[in-house]
């Protein structure tokens, strides 16, 4: 079988299987580039990938500067893709099993207080000069990520009935599209309310979708990107990534650094493994070893 139908067949697999269109799109951009490399390679059939060809390919990505942890990407949806085959009888064997992932320098970067503060005083000061639709949606955009650490693709996929601003909870449908409530806090769900109203007001029919385009089209996931990016350049943050993901660490980091316990931020971040979220804990262990010499009961003792 040539490797352009296999790519084809596996992924409308997982279109049937309704897997999320973000993680489609990312896996056929993986299976291209993997079949870019193979051309060059003078290789078309899918038999002829061998265990060599495989690391060979890996190579070259670590030669083109992928991180590690785009390696690992990369070779996880690629094994996938090669033991479905196997799977199938399409071929016997995975070349693919034998190659190991690389190590990664985990490294959580977090927003910090004062940084958090400089670019929610920043979105008012724009939504208070400009009242603009953009002003509006991207301040309620970043208060919802900071609120309640839900990620990129549960945010653009988030609906106006996933919202029930009665109980304080909103639904939202992660990996594998598998669902679960997150908590709202009062000022969170004040600004929807009040970015509902902006919405009903501004268009002739209210979108099924909480955060959409100046059309009143579903926001994507590049366009929210893209607003991180400009933020990006108006702060200049010397460390910290601008982006959605970093809204996320913080959200864990203060939840941490507040008292909060593993097994409940494990659950409302929708970690399948309490060791990554761990993880969390142990980036932060000297600020919490700080505020424990700070606030220890004993201070007040000795």
């Amino acid at each position: 079988m040539l490797i352009r139908f296999l790519i084809d067949e596996f992924i409308a697999e997982k279109r049937y299987e309704n897997v999320t269109e973000q993680s489609i799109k990312t896996s056929e951009y993986n299976y291209k580039h993997l079949e870019s490399f193979l051309a060059t390679q003078g290789i078309e059939q899918v038999k002829d990938i061998s265990p060599r060809v495989a690391k060979r390919y890996m190579m070259f990505c670590k030669d083109s500067d992928d991180k590690p942890s785009t390696l690992n990407s990369r070779l996880k949806r690629i094994k996938a893709l090669f033991n479905w085959a196997v799977k199938e009888k399409i071929i016997e064997e995975n070349p693919f099993t034998e190659v190991k992932k690389v190590r990664e320098d985990i490294r959580i970067q977090a927003f910090t207080d004062e940084e958090v503060k400089e670019i929610i005083s920043y979105l008012r000061r724009k939504k208070r000069r400009e009242d603009t639709f953009y002003a509006v949606r991207n301040y309620t955009i970043f208060l919802s990520l900071i609120g309640t650490g839900i990620r990129l693709g549960e945010l653009v996929n988030l609906r106006w009935e996933d919202i029930n601003f009665e109980t304080g909870q909103m639904k939202v449908f992660g990996k594998a599209r598998k669902e679960a409530n997150v908590p709202l806090a009062s000022p969170l769900l004040r600004e929807l309310s009040l970015w509902r109203v902006y919405c009903e007001e501004k268009f002739s029919k209210l979108s099924p979708s909480v955060f959409v385009s100046q059309t009143n089209q579903p926001l994507t996931a590049n366009a929210i990107k893209c607003f991180f990016k400009r933020l990006a350049q108006a702060m200049e943050f010397p460390e910290t990534r601008c982006s959605a993901h970093s809204c996320r660490h913080y959200y864990a980091k203060t939840y941490i650094q507040s008292g909060g316990d593993i097994v409940s931020l494990a659950r409302i971040l929708r970690h399948t493994s309490i060791k990554t979220t761990e993880r969390y804990l142990h980036m932060f262990s000297n600020e919490l070893k700080e505020n424990n010499e700070k606030f220890n009961p004993l201070n007040k003792l000795f």
